[in-house]
């Protein structure tokens, strides 16, 4: 009976579209979500379990048991623009994980376990979820369907259903720093002679949500009327919503930080060069409002820029930006761990590519 398994690998009440209180999922053991691996590194499945916990007086009577796993791409305009909505679906996969031994024969079921594997493309994007400018989504769900028979004799069969959201995450490996630093685009009404030089710098354009993003900024004070008042840093995330020419567009700040002029520091041997390295994490502290992951798939386009504001008293303020690209990033664990996989296994296939090759060479010599 389910009193007797570990709740904690039932996924909640609310995540289920569609319940049935004796037909539900679970987890595998240990295990808190459906997706196994990480999609985008490594080959990724979704598995979990499918109870059936009926009584004896009203068993479930079926020949067949599928399990369905869909991911839709949805877009919801305002009521005036209705039918320009998106309901798109990206990818359906079905599996029969149960059929009766008699074909067309119908089985009374009232206690079953039943464990399920579906293999993922690696091209999923991230489950997403937004309301503005208007309501999109990226979701994806696990269905269990039952073929039932009808009250009425029939080659037609009723059918019942439970479904539950199946979130997928995108990861990728930590990305290493380029040995030269990436220039940030400058716009400042300052003419280079105008008494203030600048630069910022970054020294990776792909960042992972969790991590900082460090930024080098080095400014040389040739007016000694002028100096910093501040810096502020901040990551700006870009929606894009689109049906044909047919566009909605959003803008948000969702992390930032500040830098005062007291904290910049004076170059050694001179007297009006600073340097700083302004940092900015990528965390948000308002849950409802998380750092998404960079997304481009056929309707919904989500991307992030970093901006940068230095505030000069006495001269216009400078402004540096550049787009970059904010992921799932492993961490340097698990990165290691599958390296380590993949190298095995490439050393695998060159062994068996090798053993096949000199079995080849010593049929030919032997012919």
């Amino acid at each position: 009976m389910k009193d007797h398994l570990d709740l904690s690998i039932f996924p909640p009440k609310s995540q289920y579209k569609r319940s049935c209180k004796n037909i539900f999922f679970s987890y595998l053991p240990n295990n808190t979500n459906f997706q196994q691996g990480y999609l985008g590194v490594q080959q990724t499945k979704i598995a979990g379990i499918l109870h059936v916990r009926r009584p004896i007086t009203n068993p479930l009577l079926t020949d067949k048991i599928e399990i369905i796993f869909t991911g839709k791409e949805f877009v919801k305009w305002s009521e005036l623009e209705m039918c320009k909505n998106v309901n798109k679906k990206i990818i359906e996969l079905s599996y029969v994980i149960w059929e009766s031994s008699i074909k067309g024969v119908y089985q009374k079921i009232t206690d079953l376990d039943l464990p399920f594997e579906i293999p993922l493309p690696d091209d999923l994007p991230d489950s997403l979820f937004f309301k503005h400018p208007v309501k999109a989504q990226i979701s994806y769900s696990l269905k269990a369907k039952f073929s039932k028979p009808t009250k009425y004799f029939g080659l037609k069969c009723g059918v019942k259903k439970i479904s539950i959201l199946c979130p997928i995450t995108r990861w990728n490996l930590p990305v290493r720093p380029t040995l030269q630093p990436i220039p940030m685009n400058a716009r400042s009404s300052i003419p280079p002679s105008g008494g203030v030089e600048y630069v910022a710098n970054l020294d990776q354009t792909i960042f992972g949500i969790g991590n900082s993003i460090i930024i080098p900024i080095e400014l040389i004070l040739k007016n000694m009327r002028v100096y910093v008042k501040k810096i502020k840093i901040f990551l700006k995330e870009y929606h894009q919503l689109m049906r044909k020419k047919f566009i909605h567009y959003n803008s948000e700040k969702v992390v930032k930080s500040e830098v005062y002029g007291d904290q910049l520091m004076l170059v050694s041997g001179t007297l009006n060069r600073y340097e700083v390295k302004a940092g900015l994490d990528l965390i948000t502290k308002n849950k409802r409002k998380p750092i998404m992951p960079s997304v481009q798939s056929d309707h919904i386009v989500v991307w992030h820029k970093v901006k940068v504001k230095v505030i000069l008293c006495n001269a216009p303020k400078i402004k540096f930006e550049k787009e970059i690209r904010i992921v799932n990033s492993l961490c340097g664990e698990d990165a290691l761990m599958i390296t380590e996989e993949r190298r095995k296994s490439n050393w695998s296939n060159w062994s068996k590519m090798d053993k096949l090759s000199a079995k080849a060479v010593y049929n030919l010599s032997i012919s």
